[in-house]
């Protein structure tokens, strides 16, 4: 980190301007907490300063252009040392390697990606890259139509590890049990990523795969990642960034994600915020043995909360829907004036007792009355394929 950190002061003119202001010499430095001294960046700043954060030396050097989606639209694009991206898929592989996947296992992979004609009418709709050994699944082609393509498909490969976005899994997922489709072989593995993992998620990727999700957080910028071990619980990879807890004012047990790399030369995130928060209740140890620092949940984006009209802060809205077994998908928008806009896409079997049902649980976590569900054909997704689950343009009150 302080070599880091010493590189950040010689070659980013935007880091060097920043450490004379605040007073930081990081060649001082001899504890992690001394960083605290700096201010927290954001990715707008960095957005906004970004060809004076990177090294100015950065193109004789082996590197990538990296990007970020954003779940509000706002991306970023920056250098990215080789060294670093190799870092970044060997603290991924070894989570799942510590969780019996290895190198030559094949995966079913259902991402964001365009992965064939979006006006494909015909099988397959999949393609196969065996240098990475995966089976590339387009979601835009899946449907109750077209279902038995990817499960005759999975079936015929035999493929025991799925990976991709939890949205896009729990609807495969859903339409299996929907339809009564079952896989031929026992699947072993199904690992998430990209996105939040709600309850509904979880639920249905086990009914239908045999098996529950493992997890792990990771973002494309190298500040944080965090693994679940195999006793389910959430640890800091501390030997791959340095990542601070800031406690959120008025919200117990949250805390903001902020991290710091250790490496990545050729473009510098120093106190980055990520925009994620993380709720963590206790510092207990593990069974695994580990020492890392322990994370309940990452509860995702800070954005995906409900503001009510009072002011107050709704996280962990997806337990609402955690018993609705009728229920495909589900979002929450929220409008400038508060109003909250809760969007169904119901299965064939949603029948009155279950908008009941909803309502019910609706009612138990908002003291509102400025609600209402909205039946949709289909939850529209980001320009990258993910899901928001909560969408707001909600400031708060005056």
């Amino acid at each position: 980190m302080k070599d880091n950190l010493i590189r950040a002061q010689q070659h980013s003119i935007y880091y060097r301007r920043l450490f004379k202001e605040v007073g930081f010499e990081p060649s001082e430095l001899s504890d992690l907490k001394g960083i605290e001294k700096l201010p927290i960046t954001t990715k707008t700043s960095i957005r906004e300063n970004i060809d004076q954060v990177v090294n100015d030396n950065y193109k004789s050097h082996p590197h990538l252009i990296t990007h970020t989606s954003g779940t509000t639209g706002a991306g970023l694009i920056y250098p990215e040392s080789v060294s670093c991206e190799q870092e970044k898929w060997a603290v991924w592989w070894r989570f799942r390697m510590n969780r019996g996947i290895g190198f030559a296992t094949w995966v079913a992979f259902f991402g964001g990606r365009t992965i064939v004609p979006i006006n494909q009418s015909k099988p397959p709709y999949w393609r196969t890259v065996k240098a990475t050994k995966r089976h590339m699944f387009s979601m835009y082609h899946l449907n109750k139509k077209t279902l038995p393509a990817y499960i005759d498909k999975i079936n015929h490969e035999k493929i025991s590890w799925f990976h991709g976005y939890p949205s896009f899994l729990s609807n495969l997922a859903s339409l299996m049990l929907e339809n009564g489709l079952r896989f031929e072989h026992k699947v072993k593995k199904v690992s998430i990523g990209a996105e939040n993992l709600l309850e509904s998620h979880k639920r249905l990727i086990k009914e239908a795969f045999g098996v529950s999700p493992i997890q792990h957080y990771g973002l494309s910028e190298p500040v944080a990642n965090i693994s679940e071990c195999e006793y389910g619980n959430m640890h800091v990879d501390e030997d791959y960034s340095f990542v601070e807890f800031i406690p959120i004012q008025g919200q117990k047990d949250q805390y903001r994600i902020v991290g710091s790399s250790f490496s990545n030369p050729a473009m510098f995130f120093l106190r980055y915020d990520t925009n994620d928060v993380a709720t963590i209740t206790a510092n207990h140890k593990c069974q695994c043995g580990r020492e890392s620092r322990i994370v309940d949940r990452v509860d995702g984006r800070s954005e995906d909360f409900v503001t009510l009209r009072n002011g107050t802060k709704i996280g962990r809205m997806d337990h609402i829907f955690k018993d609705m077994i009728n229920v495909v998908e589900a979002r929450i928008v929220q409008e400038k004036d508060g109003f909250i806009h809760f969007d169904v896409v119901k299965s064939s079997s949603y029948q009155q007792n279950d908008e009941e049902s909803l309502i019910q649980e609706i009612r138990s976590r908002l003291d509102a009355d400025y609600f209402d569900i909205r039946y949709v054909d289909k939850i529209e997704r980001t320009s990258s394929g993910k899901l928001r689950f909560v969408v707001s343009e909600y400031e708060g009150p005056a």
